[in-house]
């Protein structure tokens, strides 16, 4: 299967937005029928939207069992990702892993992986996993990079490759790299052939997709603009372990694997103390029960406030997005979006 896939992942330059009308007659989440039988009162619906509107949401969803049960706001606009693009590539790294084109074992050296500045042999040593869960050890200038990661960045050869966790755009944009050369296929048309197309996202379209690049660096940060209803369908299918309509789009194993624990980022807060393959995850037990947020959760987060949580546990995807191209406009940040999570939990738990 995902050979097939990988095969079939040609650089198409077309809209899936045509796409979608020829083949997708209706959006694949359909809304709940009956909420109560799902948790969410009438009550809670309203507190939910009231929160999304006294937060500014741009758009915002939360989908339990398969169904939407709030859709709030602008779900159909397309929004940059922003960082929200790592959890994006985390997949499409595990098709690439599920397909042997790479192993999380093989080290930079062995991918013919360098840079302009020269890497250093033992920076060459890091491996595929250092560089998916953000321990690379390679701390040099990166496209996308913010002034909070240049002044955060540790000292080159500071600490050999998996011994610390930095939040390092050099590593998200080599695994971009890594993904297409290892497969052959560039990114965009990748996301459009083995996602896009086949969970029916209604907005997606190719040409909303570019590179950022920066002096100094080989390495490309990889953007693209998706809506919430585009990003609601991604959590999906990670809540459903991988499978979408009888085919398994992601390995099982995948799934599983790229949603642990691997690293403790030292981040305060209630959902970015552990890290997995390019997911946030809640850290521990005691910050589990403290904030009243299932262990099992994970998400993916991107600057102003593009969120997307998975909750087996709980059968849920919550989406948030905000509108970046507004200078100026409103922004969700960890906290906001931590009373957002609170409260749709609430409503299912009770």
């Amino acid at each position: 299967m995902f050979q097939h896939l990988l095969a079939g992942a040609a650089a198409l330059a077309i809209s899936t937005s045509a796409f979608a009308q020829d083949r997708c007659e209706e959006y694949p989440l359909a809304p709940a029928t009956d909420p109560a039988v799902l948790g969410f009162s009438e009550t809670d619906i309203a507190g939910l939207n009231q929160l999304a509107t006294d937060l500014d949401s741009t758009a915002m969803m939360i989908v339990r069992g398969g169904e939407v049960v709030v859709s709030h706001g602008e779900t159909d606009r397309l929004i940059m990702v922003h960082s929200l693009r790592k959890s994006l590539m985390s997949g499409l790294m595990g098709i690439a892993v599920d397909a042997g084109a790479v192993r999380l074992d093989q080290t930079l050296e062995e991918l013919g992986v360098d840079d302009l500045i020269g890497l250093s042999e033992e920076e060459r040593s890091a491996t595929v996993r250092d560089i998916i869960t953000s321990m690379s050890g390679v701390y040099i200038p990166s496209a996308a990079e913010t002034p909070q990661m240049r002044e955060s960045r540790p000292e080159r050869g500071e600490y050999a490759p998996g011994e610390h966790w930095y939040y390092n755009n050099w590593d998200f944009n080599v695994a971009g790299h890594i993904f297409e050369r290892t497969t052959g296929r560039n990114y965009d048309s990748a996301f459009l052939r083995l996602f896009a197309e086949p969970l029916c996202m209604p907005d997606f379209d190719v040409f909303e997709t570019h590179r950022q690049h920066a002096p100094g660096t080989m390495f490309s940060a990889y953007h693209m603009r998706l809506s919430a209803r585009d990003v609601a369908l991604f959590g999906q299918l990670y809540l459903q372990n991988g499978e979408w309509e009888g085919e398994q789009i992601l390995s099982e194993d995948w799934v599983r694997e790229s949603t642990g624990d691997y690293a403790d980022t030292g981040w305060p807060g209630a959902w970015m103390g552990g890290y997995g393959f390019m997911w946030w995850k809640v850290p521990d037990e005691a910050t589990s029960e403290e904030f009243g947020l299932p262990q099992d959760l994970y998400t993916g987060a991107g600057y102003g406030g593009q969120y997307v949580t998975v909750i087996p546990s709980l059968d849920m995807v919550i989406v948030n997005r905000m509108n970046t191209d507004i200078q100026g406009g409103p922004r969700m940040g960890g906290r906001d979006y931590t009373r957002v999570l609170q409260a749709a939990i609430r409503a299912a738990r009770d």
